[in-house]
């Protein structure tokens, strides 16, 4: 019973209709699982009463006896990163100040994937104010990465991904800024997606009752799996704006957008702004890409031009700008949200945009949304020449738990902690454009390393399905030893 935790959430799914598994059997398999290793791990920061879940799993199987209409998810536990509200569950947003609060509604997001027969059974943790790429914070303490405990999982979706590679969920919802999605996914030997833009709703992620919703750029909901064809499954319930219209999403549903399966143009990036790249990782990544240039595919070395510090300064804006929508409103915040980054990560760039975003005037942030919409342009014309841009996630493999700030060696070279991280992650998504990680190997230490693969906006689809026949160059997702 202990194997259907890593089993693919698409082949549970058809195991469940197909009666040859009951919805009581997998759920009582993961929640073995979680009780067994998350003591070790410390990805669930929340879990829902037993009893009230496997009373829940009963009437699944009982809607499956009495044949019911059964969702795309009928059955499947999911765990739920800790910044949407999943109503009677802890919803901190990794705010100490809300370390206690209990949702009382479901975030848009949640309530189609229960809508589609998903039992969520748990919330999964994240760093302080969901600002860093390792989950750590004071109240729910260290998650852990599952092929190494001595190493971070990532941010601030971190919960989320080690939740789904130690076996405690098939799949989860997380979100991503600067990294969120892309760099816990690939630190973890798991795939997820940073769909485009507004493409996914924010209602209720980041959101502070009696507050308006805050951050509705820059930060976007996706999904995690084990494998693309589980990242498809969850998309086709997220994304399916056709069904779930909202005011503020634009017309496109998840199926807007195809691989016609010809030739594709390919562009690759050995690094991005001349970052460091571990070499033993720079190795398998080359490996990966000679793979692909022995394919019909054209392949070229190229990448995006624009100015790397200012896209990163007016990113940094934004997101300052928008999280204090929901800040409290007190004396020197600015000033305080500045010193926190500039003295916790040693990043003055990022401490000076974030300080500028939280006093930001109208004109400015404007001009803010200005420079967004002509990255966007660089971008899209980018995208328009090649089908998909590959690259690093970051400049390693999931590093050993230290101190957010402190400096990496990488190929003995003093490397700054968010160069190493931020450089990959923070303006390559600031136009909004879709971006997948799928893992492509592991080092000679153990551990996973992945890809960031890069498409037009708007074809989130062709972006997964390209993805997909990537994985065929792989070993894929590979089972932790714990």
């Amino acid at each position: 019973m202990d194997n259907l935790v890593f089993e693919s959430a698409t082949v549970l799914v058809e195991k469940i209709k197909s009666r040859e598994l009951t919805v009581v059997d997998l759920v009582t398999a993961f929640l073995n699982q979680i009780e067994k290793y998350n003591p070790k791990i410390n990805a669930i920061c929340d879990l829902r009463d037993r009893k009230a879940i496997l009373d829940e799993a009963k009437q699944k199987d009982l809607e499956i006896e009495q044949g019911n209409p059964l969702g795309f998810l009928h059955g499947l536990p999911l765990t739920i990163k800790d910044s949407f509200f999943v109503k009677g569950l802890i919803n901190s947003n990794g705010d100490p100040l809300l370390r206690n609060y209990i949702a009382t509604e479901d975030a848009e997001l949640v309530k189609r994937l229960k809508e589609a027969g998903a039992i969520t059974i748990g919330k999964t943790n994240t760093p302080l104010y969901c600002i860093d790429w390792q989950s750590t914070n004071f109240w729910n303490g260290q998650t852990n990465n599952p092929y190494d405990v001595s190493r971070v999982a990532g941010g601030s979706s971190g919960g989320s991904a080690a939740s789904v590679a130690s076996g405690f969920s098939p799949l989860e919802l997380g979100a991503d800024a600067g990294g969120s999605i892309r760099v816990p996914a690939h630190f973890n030997g798991i795939c997820g997606l940073r769909p485009t833009e507004n493409f996914l709703s924010n209602r209720g992620h980041l959101k502070v009752s009696n507050k308006p919703q805050g951050r509705r750029h820059v930060v976007t909901p996706g999904p995690f799996a084990k494998n693309i064809t589980d990242l498809i499954l969850m998309m086709k319930v997220l994304g399916n704006n056709s069904k779930y219209e909202l005011p503020e999403l634009g017309p496109y549903s998840f199926e807007d957008s195809e691989w016609d399966h010809k030739s594709i143009q390919i562009a690759y990036s050995e690094t991005i702004n001349d970052t460091e790249v571990d070499v033993e990782y720079l190795e398998i990544f080359n490996d990966f890409i000679n793979k692909i240039k022995h394919e019909s595919h054209r392949v070229t070395n190229d990448n995006p031009v624009y100015d790397e510090q200012k896209a990163y300064l007016e990113c940094s804006k934004m997101i300052g700008f928008e999280m204090g929508v929901n800040s409290p409103k007190v004396p020197l915040l600015a000033t305080f949200m500045y010193f926190l980054i500039r003295l916790k990560y040693r990043d003055h760039l990022w401490a000076k945009g974030m300080c500028l975003g939280q006093r930001l005037s109208n004109l400015n942030y404007g001009k803010a949304i200005d420079y967004k919409d002509f990255i966007s342009e660089i971008y899209n014309d980018f995208l328009t020449k090649y089908d998909v841009w590959i690259t690093p996630v970051c400049s390693f493999e999931a590093y050993k738990h230290q101190r957010a700030g402190k400096p990496f060696l990488v190929n003995d070279k003093k490397v700054g902690y968010t160069e190493a991280l931020a450089s990959f992650n923070f303006t390559t998504a600031f136009s909004g454009h879709p971006i997948a990680v799928i893992p492509i190997g592991r080092k000679k230490n153990g551990m996973p390393v992945g890809i960031q693969i890069h498409s037009k906006k708007w074809t989130d689809k062709k972006l997964l399905e390209i993805a997909k026949y990537f994985e065929e160059f792989t070993k894929g997702f590979e089972e932790p030893g714990f």
